[in-house]
């Protein structure tokens, strides 16, 4: 920490405030990061007292009072495998119309962290969770976040519900929010419930994934109708052993059944948010504007480059959701949907809702994850109010406030999460100087070709100075590199195999040799 300039020294004087540990200690790097982005790890101890004297009370009986009982449904958590919070939960109950009755229920924070308590001065403070590549930094303390709040099996749990009724192909026909008590039978994760639906129909929990796949396709389609763009991004993750070093960089396998929560989610951020507007309730809506036609040049370039024109002025998401769809299964898919992404402008939240553009939807906010971000816990407490008849106006210039800090901390933990992910996967890839991968062009400029390998998505630098067997120009209009003599020609998507000649994970740079390429965009690699 800088103090002050020393009398007589060239040099500033400080004092050193933490030693994060032995250079190349494990989770030294990381700690690092977090550090540098102004994150806060540890809590406060009266936050700590605060939520050790709530888990200690527990779920006294008068937490039951104007809450509806709906323990007897069948109800059940979805999550990765490694979750340890489970802030939302489903359950099934079908109906004798032939119709079914579908709750999503969302742990009740609001009932334990009070306005201006410790706990919440805290948790606006923070805003979110914070998921690095080797820990999590919760929002909320563990006794909450992993405690009380979260929807274990076999225990009381208190929650806010949206109880729908469908038809089995999704329409909506009634939808009801309340405060409520559930007591979860079983904790799945993706690929257990994914298993089951694999299967033919078996337990009344098998049985109800198989319902909730034929209610959530109608859900999906319906929003693929109205233009929510479903950009097609793999994942990855990266394995760390015991001393905090990649071990190896996997796919992140898109089930059917994180569709069919993602699908619920959404359909139940949107109620709410029509609530909010219908009732003028001081919420924070989650915003998406439109993109600005600077941002979607690039895109308009980029989908000439593959003649998929995007001729729309102004462009609706209809018209990128189709580009995205255009491209499916050819193998600038990946690349057109990262452009397409980084032309859309960020999501933020709001008072004022404008609609949120990715989705394609008219009305959205944050509701379904008060563990893990601030704004939900706003929604929440503005829609308790409101089930009990209780005045719902609040300081609007504060809530605005809050919006803008949420934003800022959002963005905040976005870039911690990413360096985070990105440094492990410079150090991995230092393990592989020499090896061979095939990849995509991803980004052509006059200083060489951007390569973003395929299995592990990193990003490399063919450099123009090592294209020796020819004089390469570049074209900037279809951006692409033709050689004066052979008219050998690299675009943008174009298939190619390299090797890795260096990795720095000082300035987080690799640099690629070109072994082969233009390949042909059938070829499958030996």
């Amino acid at each position: 920490m800088y103090k002050r300039q020393g009398e007589g020294r060239p040099s500033p004087v400080g004092r050193v405030e933490q030693i994060l540990g032995p250079q190349g200690g494990a989770g030294v790097d990381v700690l690092a990061i977090l550090i540098g982005h102004q994150l806060a790890l540890d809590f406060p101890s009266r936050v700590q007292d605060e939520a050790e004297k709530i888990s200690r009370q527990g779920i006294r009986p008068e937490s039951l009072h104007d809450r509806e009982d709906l323990r007897d449904r069948l109800t059940f958590t979805i999550d990765p495998a490694d979750a340890r919070d489970h802030d939302d939960a489903i359950s099934v109950y079908e109906l004798d119309d032939g119709e079914v009755e579908v709750g999503v229920h969302i742990a009740d924070v609001s009932w334990y962290v009070k306005p201006g308590s410790a706990i919440d001065q805290e948790a606006e403070e923070r805003a979110t969770s914070v998921y690095l590549v080797d820990r999590v930094v919760p929002m909320l303390p563990e006794e909450l976040s992993a405690g009380l709040c979260s929807l274990v099996p076999d225990e009381d749990r208190l929650t806010m519900t949206v109880l729908y009724r469908m038809d089995m192909a999704g329409n909506v026909k009634e939808a009801r929010a309340m405060r409520s008590v559930i007591r979860s039978r079983a904790r799945l994760s993706y690929e257990d419930a994914n298993a089951m639906l694999e299967a033919p129909a078996g337990d009344e929990t098998s049985r109800a994934m198989h319902t909730l796949r034929k209610v959530c396709r109608g859900i999906r389609a319906r929003r693929a109708e109205r233009g929510s763009i479903d950009f097609a991004l793999p994942e990855t993750y990266v394995e760390l052993d015991d001393d905090g070093m990649p071990s190896a960089i996997r796919p992140r396998p898109r089930l059917e059944t994180n569709r069919i929560v993602e699908d619920l989610m959404i359909l139940t951020n949107e109620t709410v948010a029509r609530i909010g507007e219908q009732h003028q309730l001081p919420v924070l809506y989650r915003i998406h504007e439109p993109p600005s036609e600077d941002r979607l040049e690039s895109l308009r370039r980029v989908a000439g480059v593959f003649d998929t024109p995007l001729t729309a002025d102004p462009v609706r998401p209809p018209d990128v959701a189709r580009l995205v769809e255009k491209m499916a299964g050819r193998p600038q898919e990946y690349l057109v949907s990262m452009v397409a992404l980084r032309s859309m402008k960020q999501a933020r939240y709001s008072t004022r809702n404008v609609g949120h553009f990715g989705l394609g939807s008219d009305a959205y906010l944050h509701y379904t994850s008060p563990i893990r971000r601030y704004p939900d816990l706003v929604v929440h407490r503005a829609l308790v109010r409101w089930l009990a008849g209780k005045d719902t106006e609040v300081d609007l210039e504060a809530l605005e406030r809050t919006a803008r800090h949420t934003s800022e901390r959002e963005r905040r933990a976005e870039a911690a999460e990413r360096d985070s992910v990105e440094l492990k996967k410079i150090q991995y890839m230092t393990r592989h100087l020499g090896d061979t991968f095939e990849g995509t062009i991803a980004g052509v400029t006059g200083f060489g070709m951007f390569i973003l390998l395929d299995e592990v998505l990193v990003e490399g630098l063919v450099r123009l100075s090592s294209l020796v067997d020819d004089y390469y120009h570049y074209d900037e209009e279809s951006w692409s590199l033709t050689g004066r003599r052979s008219k050998r020609r690299f675009q943008l998507g174009d298939r190619v195999e390299v090797q890795v000649a260096r990795v720095d994970p000082e300035s987080r740079e690799i640099d690629l040799e070109l072994l082969k390429g233009p390949l042909d965009p059938g070829r499958s690699r030996d």
